[in-house]
This record gives C-alpha cells, structure tokens and sequence, in this order.
C-alpha cells in the first residue's frame, strides 16, 4: 500500500502542480468574488505544498489526501468558471 500510494501521490502532485502553473483566475468584475477566488486558490497551494513536504517525509498516504484536497479546490474553481486551467 504505502509504495502503491507514494507513486499515486507523485503524479497527482505533479498534475496539480501544473494545473497551478496554467491556472487563470477569471475576472468578473466583483471584488469580493476576485479576493475570496484567491483565498482559495492560496489555500489549494497550501496543500499542495504540505502533500509535498509529507511525500518526502515518507508519509504518502497524507500526502494523497492533501493533494486530494488541493485538486478539489482547484475543481471547485474550476466548475464555478472562477478559474481555468
């Protein structure tokens, strides 16, 4: 399991993190929307950086969830059209 789960996590972190350097925030006009769009995004990033950090520290089951729980912020963004990728 843990070897199987280190591999899934490596290319989901690398998904993601290519997914953050493409990423476009859309610009609706609403300020409120353009600084709660990046909260966020900011906090998608958050993630990602700890699945990282958990990959090297051996723990890839964590790092599987927090790079699930980035990719899903990233989705959210994406299907409420805040954001494209």
């Amino acid at each position: 399991m843990r070897e199987r789960a280190g591999e899934r996590a490596a290319k989901y972190l690398k998904a993601t993190f290519q997914s953050l350097d493409s990423l476009k925030v859309k610009k609706d006009g609403v300020r409120n929307r353009l600084s709660q769009t990046n909260h966020v995004l900011e906090i998608a990033r958050d993630y990602a950086r700890d699945a990282e950090h958990y990959l090297g520290n051996r723990k890839p089951v964590t790092a599987l969830a927090c790079i699930a729980y980035a990719e899903g912020l990233l989705d959210a963004l994406k299907f409420l059209q805040l954001a494209e990728f």
